[in-house]
């Protein structure tokens, strides 16, 4: 059951932070919660509802933690799913309450209730995104900011030799409540293992993009109206750990969590967006390596999250990896894009 560390929490909503300064280049976070996720990924703040959402891919979990404290203190829950859910996307429309998403299984896209456990929509149409079946899946996925396409890449599986395509997923131009998908094909990743990273530039002209195994992260320019990149380039080489998910705040700085793998603590680095260097830290208060995602939440969109992953980890060592960790940042985020329908 998770534990959630509510004076922890607490101190992160109602801290206030200095401004920024160059000679003040890092912070610590805190626990605020200790699911033991095996994969926490994919983390996001619902501006509607005042939380954070997240999913354990491994351990088919979604897990829910609001930021307005009941009587009782604050609260986390959690929904057992059918399959792995790799990444989502919220939705625009309030037509759908705020447990419906875009799910990105490992198998494929879909519109679905997550607390009622039902299909709002059959599976995407389009072809195979697993052609080489398990241990491949689908990985990161985002909205753009138009919030017209979910592009989501893929996991290799830990097999040498494979290689992933990355997709966008929209509303079918037939039928507005089904979903279609096709390759996008303009990102040019040859020879693609995992996909990671994925966010867009605030006016939504260029999109971040990383294949972990390269420590790289590319940026391209993005037509939001064709969904097509160009130009793409490298921004930022990791040297320690690979780059895991990223978003963007509103200066245009990219926040990417740096998984290590045992090899020191985890981090979220802020990397300058003209520069591709590192000029902000947020690091761990303890052993835990593998940091998989942020988001910056909160009503004034300036806490970080950080999700993180017990998997391979050897818990004696490490024993809040798969916990969720805050910390007040002085800086500010965007709300996260949702999918049109």
């Amino acid at each position: 059951m998770p534990i959630i560390h509510g004076e922890n929490l607490r101190s992160v909503l109602e801290s206030s932070t200095a401004p920024y300064s160059s000679s003040g280049s890092s912070m610590t976070a805190v626990l605020v919660a200790d699911i033991k996720c095996l994969l926490g990924e994919c983390v996001v703040y619902d501006d509607r509802t005042d939380s954070i959402k997240f999913t354990d891919i491994y351990q088919k979990r979604f897990h829910e933690l609001c930021l307005t404290p009941s009587p009782l203190g604050y609260g986390m829950t959690s929904f057992d799913l059918p399959k792995q859910l790799c990444a989502f996307g919220l939705l625009s429309s309030e037509t759908y309450d705020e447990n419906c998403y875009l799910c990105a299984w490992e198998d494929g896209f879909q519109l679905y209730n997550i607390k009622t456990n039902s299909p709002l929509s059959d599976m995407s149409s389009g072809e195979n995104v697993i052609p080489l079946g398990a241990p491949t899946r689908l990985n990161d996925g985002r909205c753009d900011r138009s919030g017209r396409r979910f592009i989501c890449g893929g996991f290799y599986g830990d097999v040498k030799g494979n290689t992933m395509k990355v997709f966008q997923c929209m509303l079918s131009e037939k039928n507005k409540i089904s979903l279609q998908h096709c390759e996008l094909i303009s990102v040019d990743a040859a020879e693609l293992e995992v996909t990671n990273s994925i966010c867009f530039s605030p006016d939504g002209s260029t999109m971040y993009f990383a294949d972990s195994p390269k420590r790289k992260i590319f940026e391209y320019n993005y037509v939001e109206e064709s969904g097509r990149c160009s130009n793409k380039r490298v921004l930022y080489q990791a040297s320690v750990g690979v780059p895991d998910g990223s978003c963007v705040d509103k200066e245009g700085f990219i926040w990417n969590a740096a998984w290590r793998s045992g090899y020191g603590t985890g981090r979220v680095n802020r990397i300058d967006p003209s520069s591709g260097k590192i000029v902000f830290t947020v690091l761990l208060p303890d052993a835990t390596s593998q940091a998989s995602c942020c988001c910056l939440g909160g009503k004034n969109f300036d806490i970080l999250f950080i999700s993180t992953a017990s998997v391979d980890r050897d818990i004696d060592k490490e024993p809040n990896a798969g916990g969720l960790y805050a910390v007040k940042v002085p800086f500010i985020g965007l709300k996260e894009s949702r999918f049109s329908c």
